[in-house]
């Protein structure tokens, strides 16, 4: 029955933390004592253009800080170090950028009631989003990490200490606060809470996937991915950090050292669930499931029921980022600045190229037909496919 149960899911969508010495948490697992996987020479089937590129000073040289871009209808928001900007789809002009007070841990998100980030200091920001003026800061005490996209006059802002935070988008009042108990080790960084309806889904340290009433933060339902296990503390880590996906009325999660599942948001209940390690996460349609896994391959699951289609292992060691689909492609970033565009139906890489050659930490961001990335230095970058 469970199985039935998400395929009407999916058929709905297609017809419609402090720092490793004091033990609280340790930077995302990638180095090994095996040296990268050496990259294939690509024998390109398909074309991939660079629109743009600039350089827009929002540098975090940090593996675990993850900051996303946020894509709305004429820009390309950003922020990293002490400073957040915007800049134009079209030609990658710069619209607008403004200094901060304390380095950018958490963000991008934006809508019609500002831009919002977080900071390494514990304060939560709001930007007008035609000229980046500061509208308010909320002190929320602990390291930001992300922040959700605004919804109905409340954004959610992930904080190191396990606690979600529901603010007014108004003024930055906080109007709740939630959270979970995270593990004495835990990895650095935070997966972006998501917005569907009026929920916010979050992922913890603690191996547990909730959903929350964004209004008023009253918990609706909880899942468990992973559970400790093993002998060493880096062995019984279980945080859910990567990217979620939803799909009509599923949702796709993974876990360190745990599962990937398909759960269904009317409920929580879990319609399916497989043996996968990932830190980056997911991202889905209805013809497939994607996610990196934390050795470096890339895995298609079928998202009835989680079971293999096809592994790729040429990026092994490479720490690539969560995959991004782009029409009948996947765009994956890797430490070395490479971006990788696999094809969906086979697994084969049909086109590469470097872009910032600091590294990719976020996946790139999907706009229509182009994808934007940002690099560890701060490199905004807009390319397409054919």
């Amino acid at each position: 029955m469970k199985h039935i149960s998400v395929a009407l899911l999916v058929a709905v969508a297609l017809s419609g933390c402090g720092t490793l010495s004091q033990m609280t948490t340790a930077v995302i697992p990638a180095k090994t004592e095996n040296p990268p996987k050496a990259l294939k020479e690509v024998k390109a089937t398909a074309t991939m253009r660079t629109l743009w590129q600039v350089s827009t000073g929002s540098s975090s040289g940090k593996d675990y800080v993850r900051i996303h871009p946020s894509v709305d209808d004429s820009a390309v928001l950003v922020a990293g170090g002490r400073s957040a900007s915007a800049w134009s789809k079209a030609n990658g002009g710069r619209i607008w950028q403004t200094t901060l007070e304390g380095d950018v841990t958490g963000g991008v998100s934006s809508g019609a009631d500002g831009v919002f980030l977080g900071t390494g200091n514990g304060n939560a920001l709001a930007l007008e989003r035609q000229t980046g003026k500061i509208l308010w800061s909320t002190p929320l005490g602990s390291e930001v990490l992300a922040a959700s996209a605004p919804n109905n006059g409340v954004v959610v802002f992930r904080t190191s200490n396990g606690s979600l935070h529901g603010l007014s988008t108004q003024n930055g009042q906080v109007l709740w606060r939630e959270g979970r108990k995270s593990p004495t080790l835990s990895l650095r960084g935070a997966s972006t809470p998501i917005v569907v309806g009026g929920m916010v889904i979050a992922g913890f340290d603690n191996g547990v996937v909730t959903a929350f009433d964004m209004q008023s933060g009253k918990g609706l339902w909880e899942v468990t991915l992973s559970v400790p296990r093993g002998s060493s503390d880096l062995d019984r880590m279980t945080d859910v950090d990567g990217e979620m996906k939803a799909l009509g009325e599923a949702l796709f999660a993974a876990s360190y050292n745990g599962r990937i599942a398909g759960i269904n948001m009317r409920d929580g209940s879990v319609a399916w669930a497989a043996p996968y390690s990932s830190y980056t996460g997911v991202d889905a349609d209805p013809n497939g499931l994607y996610t990196s896994s934390d050795a470096g391959d890339l895995w298609k699951l079928e998202p009835l029921s989680g079971n293999p289609v096809w592994k790729m292992d040429d990026l092994q060691r490479r720490q690539p980022t969560a995959p991004a689909l782009l029409g009948q492609y996947l765009v994956i970033g890797d430490y070395q600045g490479y971006l990788h565009w696999i094809n969906t139906s086979n697994g084969q890489v049909a086109a590469r190229t470097q872009g910032d050659k600091t590294g990719y930490t976020v996946a790139p961001v999907k706009d229509g037909n182009v994808v934007y990335t940002l690099g560890k230095s701060g490199l905004l970058s807009a390319f397409s496919i054919q």
